[in-house]
């Protein structure tokens, strides 16, 4: 076993965000043991105290931490991650579309979704790993059912099982590597509610996804990174509705013009 899947949601209602999202990052282990004393020594240079909760959002920083400490401390953590080898894995849907559905139906998609794609990267680098998510209190027969009976596509059952060893749960503070996922995928949600909404500043925007674009998984896609389908999953497939089609467009688009590269 060489990685481990930690996951969340974020915009997990229509007025957070038009698109629900759910991501998390693929942190190698032999790079874990880096990635905590990074964090460690970010937490300490910035203030943060036992207990204190390293988050995305403004409002979560303790009071003895500046937003310009904050957002310092942030930046850091992400590039620390793109330099110590971890990956991104996202999954957004349109509210629109996801609110036909329960809760519960809706994150299952997800993490049907993220599992798949985690199993196939752990498929390119043949290895196995662990796959775990935030609480959530809905979804541990979910887990249990994916690593049990696999994943019931249209045509076919996947095994999960022979890469993926291990279903679980943690939470927050309960390690660094949730603070990482927490820093990440607030930032991703930023990056996505400016581009479709214009909410949150654009040059702000830009600053977070730069790292954030090299540190989504994807392939060289000849001459460019590729993170469409890899690290990066938009459902559904097929969107009938062309007033939902074209926002799914304005994303994509927007979030290339984020990254300051040639798409």
């Amino acid at each position: 076993m060489e990685y481990w899947f930690l996951g969340d949601e974020t915009n997990n209602s229509a007025k957070l965000g038009e698109f629900f999202i759910v991501g998390g990052i693929v942190f190698p282990l032999d790079a874990i043991d880096a990635i905590h004393a990074d964090i460690e020594a970010m937490r300490l240079k910035a203030g943060y105290e036992p207990g204190d909760s390293f988050k995305f959002h403004t409002r979560a920083r303790p009071d003895q931490v500046s937003i310009e400490t904050a957002t310092q401390a942030k930046a850091e953590l992400i590039e620390c991650l793109v330099d110590r080898g971890a990956k991104m894995f996202t999954y957004v849907i349109l509210q629109d579309i996801a609110d036909n559905q329960s809760g519960q139906v809706r994150m299952d998609y997800a993490l049907n979704t993220l599992s798949l794609a985690y199993y196939r990267f752990l498929g390119r680098k043949k290895s196995s790993g662990a796959f775990m998510i935030d609480r959530e209190d809905n979804q541990h027969k979910h887990l249990a059912t994916m690593f049990q009976s696999g994943l019931q596509m249209q045509t076919k059952v996947i095994d999960l099982s022979d890469r993926i060893r291990f279903f679980g749960m943690t939470s927050n503070n309960a390690s660094h590597l949730s603070s990482a996922v927490d820093v990440s995928l607030g930032g991703f949600r930023y990056c996505v509610n400016h581009c479709v909404n214009g909410t949150g500043k654009s040059e702000v925007a830009k600053t977070i996804f730069g790292p954030l674009a090299r540190l989504i998984y994807g392939v060289d896609g000849g001459g460019y990174h590729n993170i469409w389908d890899y690290g990066f999953h938009a459902l559904p497939v097929n969107v009938k509705s062309s007033a939902h089609a074209a926002k799914y467009d304005l994303l994509r688009a927007e979030l290339v013009a984020l990254t300051k590269e040639p798409a």
